[in-house]
């Protein structure tokens, strides 16, 4: 099993059901039964010198947490508003990966991700969707091998 988590789709997705996700607990749920090879969180990072890496927003819920987290700057756009987007380096990590594994557990809802699902199922490898439904593209949700809403465990992820 490999797990790759798109933190901000999963963050945004649960602050707007005002809910919080024990990243931990959501990690034991994919694995349980199965050998865990790598679990990867995709983190962007503030730029401010004064917020350490490992207590911002998007990286604090991993840390404590067997994910290797990989992280890179949020990018700010003239209007103000900030964005990181991990979508190409998560890919790129779940093809080169997929020889390794028999199950990719992807933890977003994005519906850039849905080729590379296709990609990865043509190589035999089953694909697992984990996300909230309101965070969840309709094409993602039908081409997964298997959908895991997040609303319906959120019991055994507090």
């Amino acid at each position: 099993l490999g797990v790759f988590v798109d933190v901000p789709n999963v963050i945004y997705g649960a602050e707007r059901g005002e809910r919080m996700i024990n990243m931990g607990r959501l990690l034991d749920l994919l694995s349980e039964g199965r050998e865990l090879v790598r679990a990867t969180a995709y983190s962007p990072v503030s730029d401010d010198p004064g917020e350490p890496i490992e207590r911002q927003k998007f990286v604090a819920p991993f840390v404590p947490h067997e994910y290797r987290i990989v992280t890179k700057p949020l990018k700010r756009f003239a209007d103000g508003s900030i964005k990181g987007n991990f979508d190409v380096e998560m890919a790129v990590d779940m093809v080169t990966m997929a020889e390794r594994l028999d199950v990719i557990c992807l933890v977003s809802g994005d519906a850039d991700f849905a080729r590379v699902v296709e990609v990865l199922q043509g190589r035999g490898v089953r694909v697992e969707v984990v996300a909230f439904d309101n965070s969840t593209s309709a094409e993602l949700r039908a081409i997964a091998d298997h959908y895991i809403e997040l609303n319906s465990v959120m019991d055994r992820l507090r």
